[in-house]
């Protein structure tokens, strides 16, 4: 069986996510080009107050607040990887607004960690999604897709407290 109707299915699954990343931002898609941006900043702006409350939380911040920058490192990276794969205009447009969102989400969460701490998760985090993005080809969306789902929770103001939770627990 030819692997072409995974990476198919596989990018389906990934714009499915991408465009299920915030209500909020569904949502401004919908709305004119000058308000997407306002839209899509709150939303961000919803997700990092959210996110920032779920870490306060924890009893280990400081090394939550590392794999959660890490874990959103992988998201935007993942989605900036899928839209390399996709030849559909819609979905690299799609892509590259979940990749640009979930930067901005990752440089407000990683503010209060050192720039060389910042660097190595995000280096992490590169070699991760590289090695998921070759074996895409090898093993379908196996690896992916609990990744794509996980950022998919990082960006959910309702489901980030469970999804933070979930990454103290790794």
């Amino acid at each position: 069986m030819s692997d072409r109707p995974r990476v198919i299915l596989l990018l389906v699954f990934g714009l499915l996510s991408a465009l299920l990343v915030s209500p909020r931002l569904a949502c401004a898609q919908a709305n004119r080009a000058d308000t997407t941006r306002a839209d899509t900043t709150w939303a961000a702006l919803d997700v990092i107050a959210a996110i920032n409350n779920a870490i306060g939380e924890s009893n280990e911040s400081d090394a939550l607040r590392e794999k959660v920058v890490q874990r959103i490192s992988e998201c935007s990276l993942m989605y900036g990887g899928l839209s390399t794969l996709t030849s559909n205009p819609d979905s690299k447009k799609s892509y590259v607004r979940a990749q640009e969102a979930t930067m901005e989400v990752e440089a407000n969460i990683a503010k209060p960690l050192q720039t060389p701490k910042r660097l190595e998760l995000e280096e992490a985090a590169r070699r991760s999604v590289a090695l998921m993005l070759r074996g895409i080809k090898k093993e379908g969306e196996k690896e992916v897709g609990p990744l794509l789902k996980s950022c998919k929770a990082l960006n959910d103001v309702s489901e980030i407290k469970t999804a933070v939770q979930e990454l103290a627990r790794r």
